[in-house]
């Protein structure tokens, strides 16, 4: 019995150090596409030492944190990571699909508009309230976010106890995003506490070291 419990642990202990080597050499190939660190990268199954003998891992998840895009600076990326494939060096592969969101901060997508002084919380699904510097004094509006193309767009509502006009340009702007790492697409949007959540999918996506 305790051989069998002694073999049965190192079959574990193996496929763990499989996981482990796996994960890291995936993720170190994919930072080289666009990611200004290392994400990180989780494979899910059990044996693991299977798919990595066939090279192929059918699900996966990654999170990457603080990707500059353009102006803008995504807070977090988290992706479910579908059909992973890879060479015999784990330099080359195709990742099947990426399903995910692309966090930005409301600090951060006020410096990416040369706002960084205007304060945004979230007000609803697709809504924010803002505390805009009318120079006499401060007052509170309420902006619908949308997607318009591959922008974020930021368009004034109303503001408490002044005319809209007032707020000028201050509180109605756009914010693009291009060029996300992999060729991912940014599809739609909402507003969470954390910020704007961008849903991002992309198919078929190469990395080549």
């Amino acid at each position: 019995m305790i051989i069998i419990l002694v073999l049965a642990g190192l079959v574990v202990l193996g496929d763990r150090v499989a996981k482990s080597y796996a994960e890291h050499r995936i993720a170190s190939e994919i930072q080289k596409e666009g990611f200004g660190a290392k994400p990180d990268v989780t494979i899910y199954g059990f044996p693991f030492v299977t798919q990595v003998l066939d090279r192929r891992f059918p699900h996966a998840h990654m999170t990457a944190r603080n990707v500059k895009e353009g102006p803008l600076t995504i807070s977090r990326i988290d992706g479910d990571v579908r059909d992973v494939s890879v060479d015999s060096g784990f330099r080359r592969g195709t990742i099947g699909s990426v399903d995910g969101t692309a966090t930005v901060s409301f600090g951060n997508l006020a410096k990416a508009a040369g706002q960084p002084d205007l304060k945004l919380s979230a007000a609803g699904p697709n809504t924010v309230k803002a505390e805009v510097d009318l120079d006499i004094t401060t007052a509170e509006a309420t902006a619908q976010i949308t997607k318009v193309g591959n922008e974020i767009k930021v368009h004034a509502v109303s503001v408490e106890g002044f005319p809209l006009s007032d707020l000028g340009d201050d509180l109605d702007f756009s914010v693009p995003v291009t060029g996300l790492p992999m060729g991912l697409k940014f599809r739609s949007l909402s507003v969470s506490s954390k910020g704007v959540a961008l849903r991002i999918t992309g198919s078929n996506l190469k990395f080549d070291g």
